[in-house]
């Protein structure tokens, strides 16, 4: 079996709709804030990217980037990142986090790359340390910070 082409595409007019429709498991709601919070959050501050993550042609997740960063530190955030439930457990993770990851790679002056976690989501800190994420000792309100340095 072939695996499925993993892309980003923008958030828009016509997908905008089913990305907020896109499910967490019950017991991982808590984890992060729903889609919605993170798009409206994007009107607002447009320096923030809401991307819709597909496989093929099939929506399996939704994360947000700051398209700048924070400081001269040429550091860019991964403000959100998350798979639905029914995708969950197919690799789509692993490969949705490598296309954020390129995908930032190619901004401006970008030197390290940060991402936050609820301390007891067991599974984003492994996913984030496997792709070679490290821990920086801080945290971001009541969250994990680890960063990928570039």
């Amino acid at each position: 079996m072939n695996s499925p082409m993993i892309s980003l595409r923008d958030v828009t007019v016509d997908n905008w709709k089913a990305c907020i429709e896109l499910q967490l498991k019950e017991d991982q709601k808590h984890l992060i804030a729903p889609n919605v919070h993170s798009i409206a959050w994007s009107k607002v501050e447009p320096n923030l990217l809401p991307l819709a993550i597909h496989a093929n042609d099939t929506l399996v997740g939704f994360t947000l980037v700051d398209s700048r960063p924070y400081s001269d530190d040429g550091c860019h955030w991964i403000l959100r990142f998350m798979i639905a439930a029914d995708y969950q457990g197919r690799g789509y993770g692993c490969a949705g986090m490598g296309k954020v990851i390129e995908f930032i790679t190619f901004m401006k002056d970008v030197r390290a790359i940060r991402i936050s976690f609820v301390p007891d989501n067991e599974a984003a800190r492994r996913l984030y340390l496997k792709l070679g994420f490290l821990e920086t000792g801080e945290i971001d309100n009541g969250e994990i910070v680890l960063e990928m340095k570039l």
